[in-house]
């Protein structure tokens, strides 16, 4: 009886290990074939992303060459804008220097036409007082006038 059992249990092991062999075999065999077609695969993909990287850095170059035309037109650009500065500024300076030459001019005419200045002080001043009047009695007369209608809405 433990004869037999030696045997089976012999049977089992050889039967074992030769279905770990078998199965062993067949993974390669199929795994094989699998990375073939994982190989072709990524090739394929790497194909692809290697000519849309070259699409996207022809596209980049572009963008390059496009910004870098403008930065030399804003740059020709900021020249003629500071030459029309400098041109500007002068013409300042100089209005400047015409207008203190007018001011000084205009201080001694004063000098000379004070008195009709003072004159022309005096009846503005006249003038003030007189709207100054005017505008207290229109207060007045306004403050009358809200108080009858105050009196009026008290009486109702």
């Amino acid at each position: 009886m433990e004869e037999i059992i030696g045997k089976i249990v012999l049977c089992l092991v050889i039967a074992l290990l030769l279905g770990f062999l078998i199965g062993w075999l067949f993974s390669k065999a199929l795994g094989s074939q699998d990375n073939h077609k994982d190989d072709a695969l990524f090739d394929e993909l790497d194909s692809k992303l290697d000519s849309k990287l070259s699409i996207e850095l022809a596209e980049l170059e572009v963008k390059y060459e496009k910004e870098k035309a403008m930065v030399a037109e804003y740059s020709m650009k900021n020249r003629e804008l500071k030459g029309e500065l400098m041109k500007k500024i002068s013409l300042l300076e100089s209005t400047s220097n015409t207008l203190k030459n007018l001011q000084t001019d205009t201080m001694t005419n004063q000098d000379k036409s004070s008195t009709f200045g003072a004159n022309q002080i005096r009846e503005l001043k006249n003038l003030l007082d007189k709207k100054n009047r005017e505008l207290l009695e229109f207060e007045s007369v306004l403050i009358k006038a809200e108080e009858t209608i105050n009196e009026l809405k008290n009486t109702k």
